[in-house]
């Protein structure tokens, strides 16, 4: 016997399920679309030591899973309704909430190349590390999550004698290795968290370079103290106006208040928007949370995610060129 399907029930179905999805896909274009506005409600409820900026700013990081679904949704929605392609305008959002870039050279001039990499706590050995900087050419490679083992494996790195280590058996460990000379003093904060300010005798000139990992804004006063510190390095005068770089795991991204008015402070963002955190996905999901802020004695000429190092980030290699090197060394 063959069962013959009410043709009633399959119309009064398909309209019903059809119905539910654009319903589903609206709210989400919505929901996403509010997500890509939260950059600028961070920063204006930025300086505040209080739960609501702590809240927005952790939410506000996450532009690119909103970008995607808010596309995804857009496209669903308008199968039903051709007018929710309009929504499409909203696209550039990400770009525009995101903090100002350090303008880009225009030449094919000899830079400055500066490696960033959380090489992972947990990471007992260099080796991919050394493969990375053998062929990336770094001038000065800046390490966070840096163990005491690692540290001391880091002696027999080729082309970088100058060192300053700063390990730890906790996740705040960092390292600085440089292919020039370098005079280099590690500081803590309140809260015993390391960070490395360091002299870089590079050409005829200095190159300051302030390496930091603040704590993860797991609490209001951890986000503040984070937005305290970044606004902090870019807001005081560099010493004898020297070109400056600020660089590491800032555990931020470009649309968090720590970022807020930073270019009026001294430095801009010269690394991109690629995500850097976490490595799953080849770095094409997550957020970009390392980065190289720059002085404007700078200007950009790449900026590009490394290999994956074993860690849950993927290291960032930038390159810069100096427009304003002042003459000496980084002694006087």
């Amino acid at each position: 016997m063959r069962l013959v399907q009410n043709p009633s029930m399959t119309q009064a179905k398909i309209p019903s399920w059809r119905a539910g999805l654009a319903m589903r896909s609206r709210v989400v274009v919505v929901l996403c679309s509010l997500g890509m506005t939260l950059p600028w409600m961070s920063r204006a409820l930025a300086g505040r030591e209080d739960r609501l900026g702590w809240v927005v700013d952790l939410a506000a990081h996450w532009q690119w899973p909103y970008l995607a679904g808010f596309l995804a949704g857009t496209l669903v929605a308008s199968l039903s309704q051709k007018r929710w392609l309009f929504a499409l305008l909203l696209t550039p959002l990400p770009w525009w909430t995101a903090s100002p870039r350090l303008p880009a050279d225009e030449g094919n001039r000899a830079g400055f190349v500066v490696a960033s990499a959380n090489v992972h706590l947990e990471t007992l050995l260099p080796t991919a590390l050394t493969a990375w900087l053998a062929t990336a050419n770094a001038d000065v490679a800046v390490l966070v999550e840096v163990s005491p083992s690692y540290a001391e494996a880091l002696s027999t790195l080729p082309g970088y004698q100058y060192q300053h280590l700063a390990a730890s058996n906790d996740p705040f460990g960092m390292a600085v290795i440089s292919r020039h000379p370098m005079q280099a003093t590690t500081f803590r904060d309140a809260d015993g968290i390391a960070r490395i300010e360091a002299g870089i005798d590079f050409g005829d000139g200095c190159v300051e370079l302030i390496a930091v990992h603040p704590m993860p804004p797991l609490t209001p006063h951890f986000h503040a103290a984070r937005d305290e510190l970044i606004l902090g390095l870019a807001q005081r005068p560099s010493k004898g106006g020297l070109p400056t770089l600020v660089v590491g795991d800032l555990n931020a991204t470009p649309w968090s208040s720590a970022f807020a008015g930073l270019a009026d402070r001294g430095l801009q963002r010269a690394s991109g928007l690629r995500p850097t955190w976490p490595s799953v996905g080849g770095g094409w999901i997550g957020i970009p949370i390392d980065h190289v802020l720059a002085s404007s004695h700078w200007r950009v000429s790449g900026s590009e995610l490394g290999p994956d190092l074993g860690s849950d980030h993927r290291p960032l290699l930038t390159r810069l060129v100096p427009i304003d090197v002042k003459g000496g060394d980084c002694k006087s």
